[in-house]
């Protein structure tokens, strides 16, 4: 379980840097992986910082005599790769990191996908260790996001700036990267006059009880069909404080939750009904 409160001040959304696909090749052995960067694709901008590349836990194993690339060649059980095996193939996944740790180089992080398939022999069966009896347990973190979105939630919404009474579109998510499924909730909402909730904060409750709308009593604010499990979308009716002439924060608590175990009465997203008054 993982919670996180986010913000969205009717709001702001960037799309994260991607590395061009030239610039990153990948060669997939029978056991190993090759992966090689051009670190001064992007001329006539700075080039990569070759310290502050990473392919999953690994540094770069080698580089070019003229210093212009990397190569990480690793074998397939190092540097944290995940193995997936479906009906068919064996996928090995890992993340091409990239985080700049000096002055002179390119300063915007990115990761790239890194995954190796192969087609599974006719007769193939897992291999068989010898059993064993123990616990195991884990910490990870989550990433978690919310904006604001155009009309049909096919991308951020450009403005902030709303009409009374028009709906404002919300999209909370999980990033599930390579983590098992997540279905994400929004435990608690509350509408404020300030960037950060304080005691002097002007609020107005969304959401409270473990994920029920009750700003739906009184407007048109619900929940929306989800469209995938690790992404809540809602529509919230545009109001502003009376006697305030600020911006309207949305602060939220997200939950992260296993799909598989939701026999728990909290883990819900309900709205107001205003036929049935319930």
């Amino acid at each position: 379980m993982e919670f996180l409160w986010q913000c969205v001040v009717i709001a702001f959304c960037c799309v994260p840097f991607a590395v061009p696909q030239e610039a990153v090749s990948t060669a997939c052995g029978v056991d190993s992986v090759a992966v090689r960067v051009l670190l001064d694709y992007s001329r006539p901008a700075l080039p990569l910082d070759p310290s502050g590349l990473l392919l999953g836990t690994c540094p770069p194993s080698s580089s070019s005599a003229g210093n212009n690339m990397v190569v990480f060649h690793y074998g397939l059980l190092d540097c944290r790769f995940m193995r997936m095996v479906t009906a068919n193939v064996t996928s090995y996944m890992n993340v091409l990191t990239y985080k700049p740790t000096q002055r002179g180089f390119y300063q915007t992080p990115f990761n790239q996908a890194i995954v190796c398939t192969y087609t599974k022999p006719a007769g193939w069966t897992p291999p068989v260790y010898n059993p064993a009896l123990g616990d195991a347990s884990g910490f990870g973190k989550l990433e978690f996001t919310m904006g604001i979105m155009n009309d049909d939630f096919s991308a951020p919404r450009t403005s902030s700036l709303f009409f009374l009474g028009s709906p404002i579109n919300i999209a909370a998510a999980v990033k599930q990267q390579f983590h098992m499924p997540l279905m994400v909730y929004m435990e608690e909402c509350v509408a404020a006059s300030t960037p950060e909730l304080s005691p002097s904060s002007q609020t107005y409750p969304l959401i409270t009880n473990h994920g029920c709308f009750v700003d739906g009593q009184a407007g048109n604010s619900r929940f929306l069909p989800r469209v995938q499990t690790s992404e809540i979308r809602l529509v919230v009716q545009a109001f502003k404080f009376t006697q305030l002439n600020t911006d309207v924060y949305i602060h939220c608590r997200l939950l992260a939750w296993d799909p598989a175990q939701l026999n728990d009465p909290t883990k819900k997203a309900c709205s107001f009904n205003q036929r049935t008054r319930r």
